[in-house]
């Protein structure tokens, strides 16, 4: 501890005192309770005592500058570890504190965590105890002993479920849990989906009531497949209906068809008649008709003569004008083309010239891109950028160099630290021992001191010894007439004797002293001071020479030593562990400065490399660029980019106008040549047919004259109109349909005479009603047949569907309510109403309970002994703890007992608890139990008892430690840890008898 309480720079090594009982001793206020302080501090960085906060830790003596610290090592199943805190504190003139601090340490010196969260979370895990739980089950603090007694069921299933691991069956039960929920999940979605596929049951067509509810699933399947068979029956009924229906239309049909038929055929005959007499009545229009037909068919002989003649007509005239124009428009053609070609060749002079340039515009036009037009901006970018990557490169490497300088200074590296470390431990123990030496040398001193003390005391009162004697003896030479051993004798029995007093010789009263031999009554006052004081002087000089005898045996016991060879040795060694000290906190703060200052130049190195690699990828890009630059003008010999880029313009608009100027007159002069060859074609052609047309006229001329001679037509023009009548074909056809429609009609009208038996027609609509609602009724009753079957179709499957969904509910279901049965048990909502983890831990306290009797029945004269209560109030109880009172024979609260007996129980709880703990060999083991006053409760006996028991304990191996100011443990116990203040300080020793 340093600068914590009332301890300056103080060491307690509890390794004498392990698995011992001990005392810790000492006047109220001096610091026993802050040793327990401590511990806790270390491990969990607060107080074990509670309102007592961080601040009120530090030391009042402590310079403003230096932090309060504490350092604990401690073993946990054969492991050793070592915590390190440093408390908040405020430095003078800083505004904020400086935060606390904590790293936790392996047997090896690697550090295990080094934040506040880690090594809590650390400590814990390793302890396997909060801090609260430490407190009430390793530390028992001062007015908290009972808390673990007289804690609630909850608070004590926290402990409990720590010290014996009963998570387990916390999350077994937590599992259950969600596995039912899972379970009872998929049961009513299965339920659901039954729920829903029964009310698809379809049972309006038949005669059973629709069901949607029942007792259980059981009846579902059978319900569907009583509705299936319903279903099944009224499919039997409509087909038989179905086919007496069927049979009565077809035999309606049968009978309506044959009055129709009768009917058809006395409408046919008349029809056929009547379309006759019409007929009839055209007989003289038709007969004109045929005898114009015979005429055209007898001048068809010549119709080819007389219409292409006609046309030869025509043609000729035609190709009369076509002959005029093809010559007009080849004189004209002739014109055009004569110009366009010189035109043309004008255009073609100029094409060497317009090749070159489109030539140098096509090299070029690859430049007329945004990179080119943007390419001084972005050069000019580029060039920025690297400067200014240069620049932060050169900063960079400024900030690195004088950080590596810094670096460079500080020669400092982890195994000086570590060293450093190492030296100061061992200066500790130097410092140990030589003031346990210095200590020595002084108790021997004091002793030499004392004996010389003692020497020169015996030199002085031998010589008063003497001088008494001698006034003595002139006493003795006034009684000259006796030897000297008679008047010694005289002298002693007259300083014996006193007046009214029996003689002790003669046994008579004494009236008078003698006074013969000058023995007066004043003599006998000076001679008994004489002699009283020789007495006094030689008992004196008797425990002088006791003193001496020790003094001499205590001496002899040791090897002697000059202290001041020891406290040279020490103040040498102080003035080390100083140096050491600071060497150490240089050291490290020095580390700690070199660690920060190498991650910031790691720091440093990354950016630079990133900057690096960016100043290379700009040197590239600005490279590229300007070679960009330099392509461009050595290829265009522009500098500038839109100068370039509107010659470019006007290159493109000048040489797309000679392009679309050449390919217009090309084109013109081409189709104008093309046009000419075809007027000259045209002429050559209307000439030839000119001679043709002419010849074969003079033919159909000749064939024409030699028709009209032989037959009775006069004229050509009659010829020639008969043979273009438009009407002729019409009439052909009429006259052609009129024989064949007549022939037609009187064949059927003897034909329908023959096969009738009578002339007269039937009335049908009665028949014709009766097959429509026959019809009718067999259309509904095979539409109702067919939903019917859909129906019982979709009732079939809903019945597979739900034998499945059933068979999976019932299996399903099976589990659900072992599972249920299970939970609830392992919920506690059976029998004792008790959970699975409550139930263990009820075992555990049980057994900590009877343990914990065993000691308190002894204590307590067999009056007490604690019990589980077993009234419930809430689903947390069961952990509560009552006491039996044997004298009353009822339990009791176990607030109801005194300050004393509380102590008992409490006492005997702790002691239980570490030894079930020991028995169930679980995730913790308690070799030590420290206990913050309580004994001062307890009546003598009581206390004896308390004592005899923590005796027992120890002897089983363990470290027991208590604070107490009643003094009857002093002469008890045989380890004493002493707290001892001065000035405000208090210092720690350790005596064993």
């Amino acid at each position: 501890m340093k600068y914590f309480g009332p301890f300056e720079k103080e060491v307690v090594d509890f390794h004498s005192l392990n698995d011992r009982l001990f005392l810790i001793s000492g006047r109220t206020g001096s610091g026993k309770t802050m040793i327990f302080d401590a511990i806790v501090t270390a491990l969990y960085g607060s107080a074990s005592t509670t309102g007592r906060d961080e601040e009120s830790l530090r030391s009042q003596f402590a310079p403003d500058d230096a932090p309060c610290e504490v350092s604990l090592k401690f073993e946990v199943k054969d492991r050793a570890y070592t915590v390190e805190r440093v408390l908040k504190y405020q430095k003078p003139g800083n505004k904020s504190a400086t935060p606390p601090k904590a790293v936790l340490y392996d047997d090896q010196g690697q550090i295990i965590a080094s934040s506040l969260t880690d090594v809590r979370d650390a400590i814990e895990d390793i302890v396997k105890l909060t801090k609260a739980q430490f407190r009430k089950i390793l530390i028992l603090p001062q007015g908290e002993f009972k808390e673990l007694l007289v804690s609630t069921s909850q608070e004590k299933q926290d402990i409990l479920r720590t010290l014996f691991q009963t998570e387990r069956f916390l999350d077994f039960e937590n599992n259950l849990r969600d596995e039912l929920k899972e379970r009872s999940s998929a049961a009513a979605h299965l339920d659901t989906r039954i729920s829903e596929l029964i009310k698809y049951i379809n049972t309006e067509e038949i005669d059973i009531d629709e069901v949607t509810e029942f007792p259980n699933y059981d009846m579902v399947v059978d319900y569907v497949d009583g509705v299936i068979y319903s279903y099944d029956k009224k499919l039997e009924e409509l087909r038989t209906l179905g086919t007496k229906r069927k049979e009565e239309a077809d035999e309606l049909s049968r009978r309506l068809q044959e009055k129709i038929k009768h009917n058809e055929q006395i409408d046919r005959l008349n029809n056929y008649k009547g379309q006759l007499t019409t007929l009839v009545e055209q007989s003289d229009f038709i007969e004109k008709n045929r005898q114009t037909v015979k005429q055209f068919d007898e001048t068809s002989k010549i119709k080819y003569e007389l219409l292409r003649k006609k046309e030869l007509e025509t043609a000729i005239s035609e190709n009369k004008e076509a002959l005029n124009e093809a010559v007009s428009v080849h004189a004209n053609i002739t014109d055009t083309l004569n110009t366009k070609t010189e035109t043309l060749e004008s255009i073609e002079r100029e094409r060497p010239e317009i090749n070159d340039r489109e030539k140098v515009y096509y090299k070029h036009e690859r430049f007329l891109t945004d990179t080119y037009r943007n390419l001084n901006d972005v050069i000019e970018r580029l060039t920025k950028d690297v400067q200014a990557r240069y620049e932060e490169i050169k900063i960079h490497q400024e900030k690195i160099s004088k950080k590596n300088d810094v670096i460079e200074q500080i020669s400092y590296k982890e195994a000086d630290f570590f060293e450093s470390k190492s030296l100061l431990t061992d200066n500790g123990h130097k410092l140990e021992a030589i003031e346990d030496k210095v200590r020595q040398a002084e108790k021997s001193e004091a002793l030499v001191k004392e004996r010389q003390d003692i020497e020169a005391k015996l030199s002085d009162n031998n010589k008063e010894i003497e001088e008494r004697k001698n006034e003595l003896a002139s006493f003795s030479a006034k009684l000259e007439n006796y030897d000297e051993d008679t008047l010694s004798v005289i002298n002693h029995l007259v300083s014996h004797l006193e007046v009214g007093l029996t003689c002790p010789v003669c046994e008579q009263t004494v009236i008078e002293l003698p006074e013969h031999g000058e023995f007066t009554q004043q003599h006998k006052e000076e001679f008994n001071a004489l002699s009283e004081r020789l007495k006094a002087i030689e008992k004196e000089n008797q425990s002088f020479v006791n003193r001496l005898d020790v003094i001499e045996e205590l001496l002899n016991s040791s090897e002697y030593h000059d202290s001041s060879v020891f406290k040279e040795e020490r103040d040498k060694l102080s003035a080390d562990k100083e140096k050491l000290v600071n060497q150490v906190e240089t050291i490290e703060e020095k580390l700690k400065e070199k660690e920060a200052l190498s991650q910031e130049v790691a720091g440093l190195k990354e950016e630079e490399d990133q900057l690096t690699k960016s100043l290379s990828q700009k040197e590239a890009d600005l490279k590229n660029e300007q070679n960009k630059k330099a392509e461009f003008t050595e290829v265009t010999d522009f500098e500038d980019y839109e100068s370039f880029k509107n010659h470019m313009d006007s290159e493109y608009e000048t040489l797309n106008a000679y392009q679309k100027n050449y390919a217009e007159v090309k084109d013109e002069v081409n189709q104008l040549s093309s046009s000419l060859k075809l007027a000259k074609s045209k002429i050559e052609s209307n000439e030839k047919e000119k001679v043709k047309y002419q010849i074969e006229q003079d033919k159909l001329s000749t064939t024409i004259n030699n028709f009209l001679t032989s037959s009775d037509f006069n004229e050509e023009e009659e010829l020639y109109d008969l043979v273009h009548n438009p009407n002729i074909e019409d009439k052909r056809r009429e006259v052609k349909q009129y024989d064949d429609q007549k022939m037609t009609l009187q064949a059927y009208i003897k034909e329908v005479e023959s096969v009738l038996t009578s002339k007269d027609s039937i009335n049908i609509e009665g028949d014709q009603a009766a097959l429509k609602e026959a019809d009718d009724s067999l259309s509904r009753a095979r539409e109702f047949y067919a939903e019917v079957r859909t129906k019982r179709q979709q009732n079939e499957d809903i019945k597979v569907k739900l034998s499945d969904l059933i068979t999976e509910h019932r299996q399903s279901y099976e589990f659900y309510m072992k599972l249920v049965e299970l939970t609830e048990a392992i919920q506690g909502k059976k029998g004792q109403k008790v959970s699975l983890e409550r139930y263990v831990l009820i075992y555990y306290l049980d057994r900590i309970l009877d343990i914990a009797n065993i000691r308190l029945l002894k204590m307590t004269n067999h009056r007490y002994k604690l019990q589980r209560s077993t009234k419930r109030t809430n689903r947390y109880s069961g952990l509560d703890i009552e006491v039996f009172d044997y004298y009353n024979n009822q339990e009791r609260n176990i607030n109801t007992l005194s300050g004393g007996e509380t102590f008992q129980a409490s006492l005997v709880l702790a002691l239980a608890l570490n030894e079930a703990l020991q028995q169930e060999s679980g995730g913790i083991q308690l070799d030590t139990m420290l206990i913050d006053e309580g004994f001062g409760t307890l009546d003598q006996e009581t206390l004896e008892v308390a004592i005899t028991t923590l005796i027992d304990l120890q002897t089983s191996g363990k470290t027991i430690g208590i604070i107490s100011h009643v003094e009857e443990l002093k002469d008890r116990m045989e380890n004493i840890l002493t707290v001892s203040p001065e000035n405000g300080k208090s210092t720690v020793s350790i005596t064993s008898l």
